[in-house]
Formats: structure tokens, sequence, C-alpha cells
């Protein structure tokens, strides 16, 4: 018998904001602007964690 693959716990918008500590609005902004790919599940959206680490990956200051 074979196993399945646990699901990914997706974010929701709130969050993944608590988690970056950011505001909502921050987070929907992101997605607004194509910054942060989301999928819309009737009247909310979820996050994918690997793009959220495709996201900070890219906008990781490496002068710190």
């Amino acid at each position: 018998m074979e196993r399945k693959p646990a699901p990914v716990a997706f974010f929701t918008e709130r969050s993944l904001a608590s988690f970056l500590a950011v505001s909502d609005r921050t987070i929907r902004n992101w997605i607004r602007r194509g910054e942060l790919p989301s999928y819309k599940l009737g009247a909310s959206r979820r996050i994918d964690p690997a793009d959220v680490e495709d996201f900070l990956a890219r906008h990781r200051d490496e002068a710190a």
C-alpha cells in the first residue's frame, strides 16, 4: 500500500502576515503587484509555502 504525501499547509493572508510580522495589507499589496503568487478559492486566498520561500529569497538583503 502506497502512502500519500502529507498535504501542503497553505498560508492564508492573515497567517502569512503574522508569520512575517507584517500587516495583512502588505500581503495583499505583494499579491496585487504580482510579487507573491497566490490561489483564489472563493472569497479567500491561499499562499503556497514554496512561493513564500522564493519570495523571501528574491528579497534577501545580502549587504547586511
